[in-house]
C-alpha cells in the first residue's frame, strides 16, 4: 500500500512543481532541483515524508507567517541556506519571495509564493491511508487517558431516574462551582479575580441562551435514526426494532409514546416481549481513517439512544436558527467562521482558536452548569446519554470504559452541546473585556466578531488570552498549533487565509482504482486543483480517469470535470431526444442506489411515519442495505452540463 502511495504521490508532486514553474518561470531550474531533492528524500524515508514530514513543515510555516519571522524548526528538509541566510535551502526561491535573508516577513510578501509553498507541504495531508492496529490502540489509550482527567459525573448523571428537582440542588452555576473555584485558585492565582467575573457573566449568558432556545418537549421535534452504525450490530439491522429501551430513556422518552406508531403496536410488542431490557447499554468504539499518523475514534451509539439524540439535535438545530444564537452558531454552515477568518487575517482584529480533542473534554459538570436553566432539556440530555463505551482495540485500556465526559463523537448531541458551551464562553469573555453587562442587547453588539462551529472559535483578538484561560479552567485544551491571533494568518473551518486572501491548498486523497468512490474522489480533487488554476496537476489527475467523463460548468452541480468556459464535449456521442425535446450527451455518471430488505413486522408503519416520503415517491419499507455507488454511461441533458 505504501509503495502505491509513493508512486502516485510522486507523479502528483511532479505536476504540482510543474504548476509552480509556470507561475514562476525564472525559478524553473531551482524548482526542478527541489523536486529532485524531495524525491530522493522520499526514496530513503518512505511515504511518511509526504504525509507527515511535509505537513509538519507546513504547520511551522503557518506559525512563522503569523509571527512575522521565520524561525528554525529542526525538521527534515528545513536545513538553512547558509550561516547568513536563515530560510531553508529546500524551496529557497519561494521562501525568499516571502521572507528576507534574516527570516523577517516581507511587507510585500508574494501571496502566490505563499500559496505554492503551502500547496507543496500540505498536498498529501489528508491522503487516505489505512490505520494500523497499533495506531488504533494508541489512540484508544489517549482517549481513556483524557477521559480520566475529567471529574466524576455528578450523581444526577449517574442515577437513571433522578428527579428534575435534583438539578437545582446539583448545579448552582459556574461561579459557585466548587470544582472551578478550586481550579482557579490552583492554576490561575494571579488572574483569579478576572476569571471569577467571567464565570459570573457565563452563568447569565448561558441563562439567556437556554431561555432563548425555549422549552423542550420531545413531542414537538422529529425522531429519526442517524446515518451511522449502531452499537448492537456491526452489519445491517432493523433499527426500528427495539431491544433495550433503558430506564433512563423511559424517564423522558416514554417507550409507549415515542418508540411505536400506535399504542396497539406497543401493547403487542409488550405482550410478545415482556422484557425489553432496562439497562443503559454501552456504545461501541470504531476506528476510522483520519490521517497517516492516527485514526479517528467514533462511538456507535445504541439505536434507542441514537433515536432520541436525533430528536434533541432537531430541537437544537431549529431553535438556534430561530433566535439570536443563529447569528453566532450555524450547525449546518461553516461560511460564517470562514468569512471571519478572512477578515481577521486582513486586519488582525479577530483571532481563530482551535481546541484539542474538544468533544472528549466536555465534562458532565460543565454541561450541567450551562443548561441548568432548562430543566427538561438537561434531563433529556442525561436520559439519552450513553454512560459507557466498549472497545476491543487496545489491551492496555479497559474493555468497557465508564465515561466521565458528556458524550463521544458519534452522539448526535455532542456537536450542538459543545458549540453552544463554547459560544457562551466566547461571548462572556468578550463582554468582560468590554466592560459590558450580560444582556441580550449587549450580546448582539458582538455580532460579526464571534462565530463558533464545533471546536472552531472566532473571537476578537483582544479576548483571546482571557478565552484561553477560561477554557482551560473548564478543563478544555487549546491547540496552540492551530490557534492564531497575531500577524496576518488565520485558520477556521477549512479556510486558511493570509492578509485577507484564501491560501487554502487542494488536497490529494486517493488514486483511481476502478471503484466508483475513488472516481468521485479523483474528479473532485482534479476540480479543486482546476479551481486554483493549477492546470498541470488537474489535467494529470483527469488523465488517470476512464474515458467519457463529461466536462461541466463549474456551478452546474453536475458530475464531471469543471470548465470555466462553455464545456467542450465534442469527443462524446450526442443525440436529439424527441420525447423530451432536448440535446443529450452519452457520458459516465455516478448513480447512488440502496435496496431494502422487507421486514415481517409492523415496524414498517413507524418507518413510514418517520421518513415521510412524498406522494410521488415509490417508497418501500425494510432494512436499508449499504448504499452502492455505480458508474454507468447514460444519456444526460446537455443543458444540465452547461447551466450555471
Amino acid at each position: 500500500m505504501s509503495n502505491r502511495h509513493v508512486s502516485e504521490l510522486r507523479k502528483v508532486y511532479k505536476h504540482i512543481f510543474q504548476d509552480a514553474m509556470y507561475a514562476f518561470p525564472t525559478m524553473r531550474m531551482e524548482l526542478e532541483r527541489d523536486l529532485t531533492h524531495l524525491q530522493s528524500v522520499v526514496d530513503s524515508r518512505g511515504v511518511s515524508v509526504y504525509m507527515e514530514t511535509l505537513p509538519k513543515i507546513g504547520k511551522h510555516l503557518d506559525r512563522c507567517l503569523a509571527g512575522g519571522q521565520y524561525l528554525q524548526s529542526g525538521l527534515p528538509l528545513t536545513k538553512r541556506v547558509s550561516g547568513r541566510v536563515l530560510i531553508p535551502a529546500f524551496m529557497r526561491g519561494l521562501y525568499l519571495l516571502v521572507f528576507d535573508d534574516t527570516g523577517r516577513l516581507k511587507d510585500d510578501a508574494n501571496l502566490e509564493a505563499i500559496t505554492f509553498l503551502r500547496q507543496i507541504v500540505f498536498a498529501a495531508k489528508k491522503a487516505s491511508f489505512p490505520c494500523t492496529a497499533e495506531k488504533a490502540a494508541t489512540e484508544v489509550e489517549e482517549f481513556y487517558a483524557v477521559d480520566q482527567t475529567l471529574p466524576e459525573p455528578d450523581r444526577f448523571w449517574e442515577c437513571e431516574t433522578e428527579a428534575l428537582a435534583s438539578i437545582k440542588e446539583t448545579f448552582h452555576g459556574f461561579e459557585k462551582s466548587a470544582l472551578y473555584r478550586a481550579r482557579a485558585d490552583a492554576l490561575f492565582p494571579h488572574t483569579r479575580k478576572d476569571l471569577t467575573i467571567v464565570l459570573g457573566i457565563l452563568d447569565r449568558v448561558s441563562g439567556i441562551l437556554t431561555s432563548s432556545l425555549g422549552s423542550y418537549d420531545p413531542s414537538d421535534w422529529r425522531f429519526k435514526h442517524g446515518p451511522g452504525a449502531i452499537a448492537e450490530h456491526s452489519g445491517i439491522s432493523n433499527k426500528y426494532c427495539w431491544g433495550n429501551w433503558s430506564d433512563a430513556l423511559e424517564t423522558e422518552f416514554p417507550y409507549a409514546d415515542y418508540a411505536f406508531h400506535s399504542y396497539s403496536a406497543w401493547a403487542t410488542r409488550c405482550n410478545d416481549h415482556p422484557s425489553v431490557g432496562s439497562r443503559n447499554q454501552h456504545s461501541r468504539m470504531v476506528a476510522v481513517p483520519k490521517s497517516y499518523s492516527k485514526p479517528r475514534l467514533i462511538a456507535a451509539e445504541p439505536s434507542e439512544n441514537q433515536w432520541c439524540q436525533q430528536n434533541l439535535w432537531h430541537y437544537f438545530s431549529d431553535r438556534s436558527t430561530a433566535c439570536w444564537v443563529g447569528e453566532f452558531v450555524r450547525f449546518r454552515d461553516q461560511s460564517l467562521n470562514q468569512q471571519l477568518a478572512k477578515i481577521g487575517s486582513g486586519n488582525g482584529s479577530l483571532a481563530t482558536v482551535d481546541l484539542s480533542a474538544a468533544s472528549d473534554r466536555v465534562s458532565c459538570h460543565a454541561v450541567g452548569q450551562a443548561f441548568r436553566g432548562n430543566l427538561r432539556l438537561l434531563s433529556a440530555l442525561r436520559a439519552s446519554r450513553t454512560q459507557s463505551v466498549g472497545q476491543t482495540l487496545s489491551a492496555r485500556a479497559p474493555e468497557v470504559i465508564r465515561l466521565r465526559k458528556f458524550s463521544t463523537m458519534g452522539s448526535a448531541c455532542t456537536f450542538p452541546v459543545e458549540s453552544l458551551i463554547f459560544l457562551c464562553v466566547a461571548v462572556s469573555c468578550a463582554l468582560v473585556k468590554r466592560g459590558l453587562n450580560a444582556t441580550l442587547q449587549n450580546i448582539m453588539l458582538l455580532k460579526g466578531s464571534i462565530a463558533v462551529f464545533g471546536d472552531d472559535i472566532v473571537v476578537p483578538s483582544d479576548c483571546r488570552e482571557l478565552l484561553v484561560s477560561t477554557l482551560e479552567l473548564l478543563q478544555f485544551k487549546v491547540n496552540d498549533a492551530k490557534t492564531f491571533w497575531e500577524g496576518n494568518f488565520r485558520e477556521s473551518c477549512g479556510v486558511e487565509a493570509f492578509r485577507g486572501v484564501d491560501v487554502t491548498p487542494a488536497y490529494w486523497h486517493c488514486w483511481y482504482d476502478g471503484k466508483p468512490a475513488s472516481l468521485a474522489s479523483v474528479v473532485a480533487t482534479s476540480n479543486n486543483f482546476y479551481q486554483k488554476f493549477m492546470m498541470s496537476t488537474s489535467n494529470y489527475l483527469a488523465s488517470t480517469l476512464p474515458g467519457i467523463i463529461p466536462h461541466v460548468a463549474q456551478r452546474s452541480g453536475a458530475f464531471g470535470l469543471h470548465s470555466r468556459t462553455e464545456p467542450d464535449n465534442r469527443f462524446l456521442r450526442r443525440r436529439w431526444n424527441w420525447e423530451l425535446q432536448r440535446e443529450e450527451i452519452y457520458a459516465r455518471t455516478l448513480i447512488g442506489s440502496s435496496s431494502r430488505s422487507p421486514t415481517n413486522d409492523d415496524t414498517a408503519f413507524l418507518q413510514l411515519f418517520t421518513e415521510r416520503p412524498g406522494p410521488g415517491i415509490a417508497w418501500r419499507h425494510g432494512i436499508t442495505q449499504r448504499p452502492r455507488i455505480q458508474v454507468k454511461p447514460r444519456w444526460v441533458s446537455h443543458d444540465d452540463l452547461i447551466s450555471q
